[in-house]
């Protein structure tokens, strides 16, 4: 092997430039004179000073030599230093072009050999009592000070420090490597050893919430299973090896997130102030629960699945994870969000943006892949959103399943014997953006996220106050249990998926608002006098003590809290509203109000789902003289009609639950207790008369027999919609909404009473088309009654 090194003399390091040296606690690290090599991350000429001195000071092998970009040491010299003890210092990170230092130094080893210590060490700065502020931005980073101001810092006792990581030998690790089966080159393998080694002294330094990743991209990049993916993939596109490898690294390195101390701190900070103008700060939350979980955390990656209804929900659920001592988890956001200052601040905090559409790049699909199966073998937390965006109608939508199967994959190819996913409910007394959630349900296109759209938000945020977050976390969900049970990932991931969004939906909390507005919505336009609307109240919130059912503290104190507390937030709001002149005051959602009482009411309706379906199909059968379907028939068929609405179970335990709602109405009718509005057949009626809405506009299409654009037929949906409302033909102003629009496409397609080409679509079977609008308008009419 011939040829030379970047590699120098070290420098002259003064004593005075020493600073506390923490070594791993119980472990000796050996002074004797074979072979060392120190593996540091090296940002300044200072830092390597310090380093020097440091070592010195503590009486341990000072390297002879160190990293150099112009001066080079022949092969030969440099192997004969290196066998004869003389201590070496290479990067911590491997070179982008030019010789690897650590590969040829254990090459050299091997060679001979000879046994080597491979000791990691790293300059630490940074206060360690006192987090930074917003106040130390003019100053620069804390944790990576600029370099004029490193010299000043250096003066303040504490604020830097050297740590020791555990150190290993080259025979250890190579023995390690082999029997994990490790598809790394040895030198890879050292430095991630040598990354989860400093990774540990530095939480001993700076807390555990401070575990962050490093050469992620590195360690993926030199694995040859992972070459060998991501050239099959470019060989699709009849690229070459070595520019699907380029284009795998350019893919890696947009992922990868470049996690610092200071974004951690600041985004914290910037999170709570941001939330904190709308919502009281102090988040509604069990503090058992992150005890759990903090636990649970020590032993297995844990996997946040939160739900999605507003921006605040990742900033928090940040912020509460960070300031209870967790490290912030890897983070999938959506591209929409890489605008100024969030492309800047938030990969710096773990977020990584996801490309919105990737199907068409098997590089890219292979490089998240290995990404998310890497985080999973290094057992990082992490965080995504299963329903991909946010909710525009208060209800959970549909699981997307990426994320999930790259985690499963991963933790198969991994053999991880156990992944932890935590669903969880981030719910609000009232919705910051539901003016805008209107308005697009309405035909309005989505605002572009930008820094305008931030600064209008944060604007938003602070013309009043939306009341409190509550967050609840629901029993972790094991992947072990699924993993023994099927071979099948498909298998899993959906019943994975479905189990995540029903437990999500199992802990979301009845608020005041969500309450107010579901017994409201129930009494259709009728206004309801004081006297019923606080028995309805009652009613609902014994209904849900009886069931299990989860509420906020407000709701908990009564029906009397629970509406003083939802008439005062929704005050002004015209959402709801009180008429006082006659001899009683009633209370009635007003006509504009209707969409946005139907999102609080969507956040609970699965509570109240089974109920609704159970009485509105035996009124169905009651009133099917043709005896074509029963009760549980007629059940049934409202459970496949809104399939794409709502979560449902499998039909013998729907079936089952069917039963049991029957006889809970049974014996509440036999007791004589008031009917709870919010559970009644019309709280569905708004999604019944939606579908009805598509397919008579799909009807009126027929006679063209040419496909429509997708944003045609919802136009027109919307102006049938409203001829229809105005001939008292339909009776809820809530139909008109774009997700409900699209959800009857895709089951009128799904039921063959309509056809999809692209995006555009026509009418289907007339014979499915007109059986759907005739069971339609027979739900209708009894839905009303």
């Amino acid at each position: 092997m011939t040829g030379s090194l970047p590699l120098r003399a070290a420098p002259r390091a003064p004593r005075g430039l020493a600073v506390p040296l923490i070594l791993p606690g119980a472990i000796d690290l050996p002074k004797d004179s074979r072979p060392r090599i120190y593996l540091a991350p090296i940002e300044t000429r200072l830092d390597l000073r310090i380093l020097l001195a440091s070592l010195s000071r503590a009486g341990l092998p000072v390297p002879r030599w160190v990293p150099s970009t112009r001066a080079k040491l022949a092969d030969e010299t440099l192997r004969a230093a290196f066998l004869a003890g003389e201590p070496m210092l290479v990067p911590l990170s491997p070179p982008r072009s030019g010789p690897d230092r650590l590969a040829r130094l254990l090459a050299f080893a091997q060679q001979a050999g000879v046994e080597v210590d491979l000791v990691p060490a790293e300059l630490l700065w940074g206060p360690v009592e006192r987090p930074p502020s917003l106040w130390n931005l003019p100053f620069g980073n804390p944790y990576d000070p600029p370099g004029w101001t490193r010299w000043l810092r250096l003066l303040r006792r504490g604020y830097a420090r050297v740590v020791i990581g555990a150190p290993g030998t080259r025979t250890a690790l190579e023995a390690e490597s082999r029997a994990q089966g490790d598809k790394l080159a040895l030198s890879t393998f050292v430095r991630v050893q040598g990354v989860k080694a400093l990774s540990l002294a530095q939480r001993q330094v700076f807390g555990d919430r401070y575990k962050v990743p490093r050469l992620l991209a590195e360690q993926i990049l030199g694995d040859s299973s992972f070459q060998d993916q991501i050239a099959a993939a470019g060989a699709t596109q009849g690229l070459t090896r070595d520019e699907s490898l380029l284009r795998g690294d350019r893919a890696l390195r947009e992922l990868a997130t470049s996690h610092n101390l200071f974004s951690m701190e600041i985004f914290h900070r910037f999170a709570r102030w941001v939330y904190g103008l709308a919502f009281d700060p102090h988040i509604d939350i069990d503090p058992g629960e992150l005890e759990k979980l903090r636990a649970l955390g020590r032993r297995a990656p844990l996997v946040f699945i939160p739900s999605h209804k507003s921006n605040c929900d990742h900033m928090a659920l940040y912020s509460l994870l960070f300031s209870s001592g967790f490290p912030p988890p890897h983070t999938a956001a959506g591209i929409n969000m890489s605008f100024f200052p969030m492309s800047r601040i938030l990969p710096g905090t773990g977020a990584y943006f996801l490309r919105r559409s990737f199907q068409d790049d098997p590089i890219y699909k292979e490089s998240l892949r290995g990404f998310i199966s890497t985080l999973v073998q290094r057992r990082f937390h992490q965080e995504f959103f299963i329903e991909g965006g946010r909710s525009r109608s208060g209800k959970l939508l549909p699981p997307r399943y990426g994320i999930l199967n790259y985690i499963v994959d991963g933790a198969r190819r991994n053999d991880i014997s156990e992944v932890l996913f935590i669903p969880t409910s981030i719910a609000y007394d009232q919705i910051l953006e539901l003016a805008e959630y209107v308005r697009q349900n309405l035909g309005d296109e989505k605002e572009a996220e930008s820094f305008v759209f931030l600064l209008r938000q944060i604007r938003a945020a602070r013309a009043r106050k939306l009341g409190r977050i509550h967050l609840r976390f629901a029993e972790p969900i094991s992947l072990r249990e699924y993993l023994d049970r099927s071979g099948d990932d498909r298998l899993v991931v959906e019943k994975l998926a479905f189990r995540i969004s029903n437990q999500i939906n199992a802990v979301t909390p009845i608020t005041p608002v969500s309450l107010a507005c579901s017994i409201l919505l129930g009494a259709g336009k009728r206004a309801l006098g004081e006297a019923e609307f606080r028995a309805q109240a009652a009613r609902l919130v014994d209904y849900a003590h009886e069931r299990g059912i989860d509420v906020t503290q407000e709701v908990s104190a009564g029906a009397e809290s629970a509406l003083r507390c939802a008439t005062d937030a929704l005050a002004g709001t015209g959402v709801i509203e009180r008429y006082a002149g006659g001899v009683e005051p009633v209370y009635y959602v007003t006509e504009k109000g209707r969409h946005a009482a139907s999102y609080y009411r969507n956040t609970v309706i699965h509570f109240l789902l089974g109920r609704a379906i159970a009485e509105l199909a035996m009124r169905a059968a009651a009133a099917d003289a043709a005896g074509r379907r029963d009760a549980r028939g007629w059940a049934l068929r409202l459970r496949e009609l809104l399939k794409f609405e709502f979560f449902f179970s499998d039909r013998e335990s729907f079936a089952r639950e069917f039963e049991r709602e029957q006889q809970r109405l049974a014996r509440e009718s036999a007791a004589g207790l008031t009917p709870i509005l919010a559970g009644c057949p019309r709280i569905l009626l708004d999604f019944i008369e939606s579908y009805w809405v598509v397919a008579e506009t799909l009807r009126t299409l027929r006679s063209s027999g040419e496909p429509t654009a997708r944003s045609v037929v919802l136009r027109r949906c919307h102006e049938l919609g409203r001829q229809l409302l105005l001939q008292d033909r339909v009776q809820s102003p809530e139909l008109l909404s774009n997700m409900n629009f699209g959800n009857a496409l895709k089951l009128l397609e799904n039921l063959g009473a309509a056809e999809k080409d692209g995006e555009r679509w026509r009418a289907g079977s007339p014979e499915r088309l007109d059986e759907l609008v005739a069971d339609l308008e027979r739900l209708i009419a009894l839905a009303r009654s």
